[in-house]
């Protein structure tokens, strides 16, 4: 999922030895270049001195398109490990601005994508927006744990801090902001495969998804104009995520009584309903409700096929399940109960 492994983690400033130029002096006494008139080696100091939280709206969005741009043409912040105790210091300053611009980012790029009327444009914009997130997250992931790495799972921390900052934005900006979001998800189901995630990567992506797909993100599909062969993509994601989904929820499944068990299958089909799956593979049309039980019958034709390739210690747990799911689904059909 994430596109670039970078090592971590920190400026060597100059002050660190106790040598430093005019330019970097200027730097600590807060008389701070033009952010478009700073040296792209010098770029990082806006992460690593700089309160950006005391900057001006204006500052901090001209950093937001400056670090976009240099990021897509291999800049990085983060250079070669050091473990000196002042260098560490300036890690929590460099995790704390990077906090603050990926808000800045988000609320940015949602108010800009708002105000893109034609319909490829705004897939262009997406697919930008997209890349930047896989870069940026790299780099988030390492300074928040400690210069570890970056991993699939790594990238879901962000994630986590765009719903909080949904929840932090005023009432009437949030449709707008979750707009954004669920449209960028769809973009990256659409353009990537799911299959090469890890399966806790595709466990834990599953619900994340199914959340979104609760909140409306089927019906915020409408104005994202996939093309064909993206809404292909999506559908071979959406599938892939449901057969995890159904793995997630047949261990739950196991550890119920039998008197549970209807009750349970009951409450995960209505889920399954409010996903409007229909409509999120026609690119948010309409659809039927014949048409939505077209793909809940579809869903219910894999059960066998995933069934078999479960992971071998929940397969037992997922054949429970997908049975016990078809006999219900058959007497509701014939309305035995």
């Amino acid at each position: 999922m994430l596109k670039q492994r970078v090592s971590i983690i920190a400026l060597t400033l100059l002050m660190v030895s106790g040598v430093a130029t005019f330019s970097q002096w200027r730097w600590l006494v807060g008389v701070y270049p033009g952010v478009t008139e700073t040296e792209t080696d010098q770029l990082g100091y806006w992460l690593a001195l700089v309160d950006l939280e005391s900057q001006t709206l204006t500052v901090r969005r001209k950093l937001v398109d400056r670090f976009q741009d240099e990021l897509k043409q291999g800049w990085t912040p983060l250079k070669a490990q050091d473990t000196n105790a002042d260098v560490v210091n300036y890690q929590q300053k460099i995790a704390y601005n990077i906090e603050v611009l990926t808000r800045d980012w988000f609320y940015y790029r949602c108010q800009q994508y708002d105000e893109v009327a034609d319909a490829q444009q705004r897939l262009k914009f997406v697919a930008s927006q997209v890349e930047t997130v896989l870069l940026w997250a790299d780099i988030y992931s390492q300074v928040q744990n400690g210069g570890q790495s970056a991993s699939e799972k790594n990238a879901f921390e962000l994630f986590d801090k765009l719903d909080g900052w949904i929840g932090e934005a005023d009432e009437h900006e949030r449709d707008r902001l979750k707009r954004g979001m669920h449209h960028s998800v769809l973009y990256w189901l659409s353009t990537n495969s799911v299959d090469s995630l890890m399966l806790d990567t595709r466990r834990e992506l599953a619900e994340r998804i199914a959340t979104a797909l609760g909140t409306g993100a089927s019906d915020n599909a409408a104005t994202l104009m996939l093309t064909s062969a993206y809404q292909q993509q999506l559908q071979l994601n959406a599938f892939s995520l449901v057969e995890v989904w159904l793995l997630n929820r047949s261990l739950e499944f196991a550890e119920l009584s039998t008197e549970q068990r209807d009750l349970y299958l009951d409450n995960q089909l209505e889920t399954v309903k409010k996903w409007k799956l229909g409509k999120l593979l026609s690119g948010g049309s309409e659809v039927s409700a014949g048409g939505n039980q077209l793909q809940l019958l579809r869903l219910m034709g894999n059960l066998a096929v995933w069934s078999e390739r479960a992971p071998a210690e929940h397969r037992t747990a997922y054949k429970l399940l997908t049975s016990s799911l078809q006999q219900y689904a058959l007497r509701k059909a014939l309305k035995l109960q």
